[in-house]
């Protein structure tokens, strides 16, 4: 009974690998075209923000500068008990551009500040479209165009941008985060090239301000916000649409200790998420073939087990070739993003240790979860240097 039980946990997590991998390669070769409109809809695009003050105005720059109607769009950065000089670089702007507005929040103990500070947003807001920028965005100046026509079907709830590291080379840290975020990336483009489940993913993010009314806004007890509202919209029926040519440069963390943080923050809200799953179809069990993540992850420790699979045997050979069918596929799509993203050609290889760290950070987080540990919303440490 062991025996067939490990086998039959190696299958799902090689299965699951194998899934996502497809999934990556549809997205890698993934090119629509894609139509603009340059005043359509009218946007509110907000930028929660604290201790910012190192990549504000890097974001600033091209928010104020968007291909798009200025009188179709207004800029609102949400500061919230910043110590640095992240309020005094937003006034600097807000005194230079009429369309951006500075709010500064009064202290609170909720878990989630981004939240909380994108439900007050709202709350004041004057677009039918509330955009999201997290404050280490580069957007192209084209983004605003590029999503307007997607709003023009009502059953379109929200749209979802690309997002690439933009900090690739900056340390080793940087590259494996990198090629951990690409293949998720090129992952949620596949699954939207296949219809299936789209995630919003907190930045470079466009949600119709009546849906997110309806819903109660953005979850200010959760520690991914953006997955829990994604799932949220799918139950409603409507559809959450991802945009390749709405492209978004983003840091990924260039310490492990700053690495460790925001992925213990990632895995275990995707766990915490996971257990509040409602309604099954289609899509729905797709994102919660996301949200398991953690689990998958963790249950690939088995693999290192197969060898108590009676060697061999017809449960080892079929364990052992799913497994390596399920390697080769992340492998190999591991070094087209290398190439593409000039990674590096030695980390797909390196990759399949750091796999370990992930392992190890999700069984951890999960703990946390389980264990009902207090939430703890760190704020990723911001380099600023690119």
């Amino acid at each position: 009974m062991f025996q067939v039980l490990l086998l039959i946990l190696s299958l799902a997590m090689s299965s699951w690998s194998a899934y996502n991998s497809f999934l990556a390669i549809r997205g890698v070769t993934w090119k629509p075209i894609e139509g603009r409109e340059y005043s359509g809809v009218r946007f509110s695009v907000v930028v929660p923000a604290k201790n910012e003050g190192k990549v504000l105005p890097r974001l600033l720059d091209r928010l104020v500068n968007m291909e798009y109607d200025k009188s179709k769009y207004d800029i609102m950065v949400i500061e919230d008990g910043s110590t640095d000089d992240t309020k005094e670089q937003c006034k600097r702007y807000e005194a230079k551009y009429d369309n951006l507005k500075c709010v500064s929040l009064y202290p609170s103990n909720v878990v989630n500040g981004k939240s909380r500070a994108l439900n007050y947003a709202v709350s004041i807001s004057k677009g039918e479209i509330i955009g999201v920028f997290d404050a280490d965005s580069i957007p192209k100046i084209d983004v605003l165009s590029v999503v307007a026509p997607k709003f023009s079907d009502p059953k379109v709830g929200a749209v979802q941008g690309r997002l690439i590291p933009v900090n690739v080379r900056e340390s080793i840290t940087s590259r494996f985060a990198s090629l951990e975020e690409l293949l998720y990336e090129y992952s949620i483009a596949g699954r939207a090239r296949s219809g299936l489940f789209v995630p919003l993913e907190g930045t470079c993010s466009f949600i119709r301000k009546d849906v997110l009314l309806s819903l109660g806004g953005w979850n200010e007890n959760g520690l991914t916000e953006d997955l829990d509202l994604s799932l949220k919209i799918h139950a409603l029926g409507l559809k959450v649409v991802y945009s390749p040519n709405a492209v978004t440069w983003r840091e990924v963390p260039v310490r492990f200790k700053v690495l460790w943080k925001q992925r213990i923050r990632w895995y275990r809200g995707h766990f915490e998420v996971s257990l509040k799953v409602k309604g099954i179809n289609k899509k729905i069990i797709d994102g919660m073939i996301i949200t398991l993540s953690p689990v998958f992850m963790v249950i690939s420790i088995v693999n290192y087990g197969l060898f108590l699979l009676y060697p061999f045997s017809i449960m080892y050979f079929l364990a052992s070739a799913f497994l390596s069918i399920a390697t080769l596929l992340s492998f190999m799509i591991s070094v087209a993003i290398s190439r593409r993203h000039m990674i590096g050609s030695i980390f797909p290889i390196l990759s399949l240790a750091y796999i370990n760290f992930i392992v190890l950070m999700n069984f951890y987080a999960m703990s946390l979860e389980l264990f009902h540990a207090k939430k703890v919303w760190v704020k990723t440490e911001r380099s600023g240097k690119i």
